[in-house]
């Protein structure tokens, strides 16, 4: 599974059913999220990150934020609620962006960025104070999101935030077995397309570490669910990354 089917995964999800495949919770499919519970879900999740982070040192500034994958704007409205200035949301999906406008339209701050290449061409170096991403890499295979990761480090400022949850492996249970012995093309049928990947903490650790950005914490996270380990990663941008691998 290449950037290509990645694309094409997720603008089909973008046009029939952007808000659950966004936030896959029971009883929400086929546009029966209600949209103010939808943003406040995002505004949630935020907050408790943010206090995450002061709590390991690592407040961000908040001149610019950027949600990455940001889908239908549930997270891209939480960051402009927590006081960032400007909050971009980036997402290869058409659909999903403009269900992201449609539903922050009362919020200024917010504004958004289609972007289908494997960087973020769109973003200077070092002009953003934190970058968030959540529930996304994990459906992109370990290059790809690896990729990524590093771009996180490239447009973030020194001393600047990162956090970005990724799973692990499967889990050590049952349903963690499921995804172990069932071949992929029944996995991909019943989760809709949206393929699921793991990449090792120790391989996440040395990503980060070669664009000069340390690890301040890997906690434990169910943001992927009963079937895999998950980790969300907050870190912080150091000076000299640029051109790292």
């Amino acid at each position: 599974m290449g950037l290509g089917e990645v694309s094409r995964t997720w603008n089909r999800l973008g046009r029939e059913d952007p808000m659950w495949a966004v936030l896959t919770e029971p009883g929400t499919a086929r546009g029966r999220w209600d949209t103010t519970d939808f943003l406040a879900t995002g505004e949630r999740e935020i907050r408790a990150v943010l206090d995450r982070a002061a709590e390991l040192g690592a407040p961000p500034a908040t001149r610019t934020a950027l949600d990455f994958g940001c889908g239908a704007g549930r997270l891209t409205y939480g960051l402009a609620r927590a006081g960032f200035d400007t909050v971009i949301g980036v997402d290869l999906s058409e659909g999903m962006l403009s269900t992201a406008a449609e539903l922050t339209a009362g919020e200024d701050r917010c504004r958004f960025l289609h972007n289908d290449g494997p960087t973020l061409g769109g973003i200077e170096d070092e002009t953003v104070d934190f970058v968030y991403s959540s529930r996304v890499l994990q459906h992109m295979p370990p290059d790809l999101a690896l990729g990524y990761v590093r771009e996180f480090f490239r447009v973030t400022r020194p001393g600047g935030t990162v956090v970005f949850q990724l799973p692990t492996r499967p889990a050590r249970t049952v349903p963690g077995l499921v995804v172990r012995v069932l071949p992929r093309a029944v996995l991909d049928r019943l989760r809709k397309g949206m393929e699921m990947h793991g990449t090792a903490e120790g391989v996440v650790r040395a990503s980060v570490e070669s664009c000069a950005g340390a690890v301040l914490a890997a906690d434990d996270d169910d943001r992927a669910g009963t079937r895999w380990e998950s980790r969300l990663y907050f870190c912080r941008a150091g000076e000299g990354r640029h051109g790292a691998g």
